[in-house]
């Protein structure tokens, strides 16, 4: 993703998180924003790095939907589905988080991920090939679960990597 892509995305994402207010950083505030990064930090490194997709009863709230899941499936279960399926296209996925933008319960992550191409993705036959893909997401926070989730990511460009000889 361009890099004035990503600045126009935290100033859009800033102003809407703020929404022109200018409200106090408290201690407890801040103490909850931590709270929410380590949530999204363990999201990546246990569920998404490790496979670890017990993580996720722990993290994921009931009536989350995940954008990349069927809409009709809710909470952890879908989302186990969702990574188990990607982890299987790409056992080796490594995702890094490259930025984030965090106002109380809402938190936005860039991220950056590699993996080697194993199973069929777009309709493309495992190629072997190590590709690297990005994205970023907007996830909402609420009592240690997340609950709500947007994100976009740059499949374009990862199915083109895949179909490059």
């Amino acid at each position: 993703m361009k890099k004035i892509n990503w600045i126009f995305i935290t100033i859009i994402l800033a102003s809407v998180a703020g929404c022109g207010e200018n409200r106090p950083r408290t201690e407890q505030r801040q103490s909850q924003e931590h709270t929410n990064v380590q949530i999204i930090r363990r999201y990546v490194a246990e569920i998404l790095n490790k496979g670890t997709l017990s993580v996720a009863d722990q993290i994921i709230g009931e009536d989350f939907v995940d954008p990349a899941g069927a809409p009709s499936e809710k909470g952890p279960k879908s989302l186990k589905k969702v990574i188990a399926s990607f982890r299987s296209i790409f056992p080796d996925l490594l995702v890094t988080i490259d930025e984030m933008v965090v106002d109380g319960k809402s938190i936005a992550w860039k991220w950056t991920a590699t993996g080697t191409h194993q199973a069929v993705m777009f309709g493309i036959p495992p190629t072997g090939k190590l590709v690297t893909f990005s994205g970023i997401i907007i996830d909402t926070i609420r009592n240690g679960k997340i609950v709500e989730r947007q994100g976009i990511w740059d499949r374009m460009g990862l199915k083109n990597q895949l179909m490059r000889k």
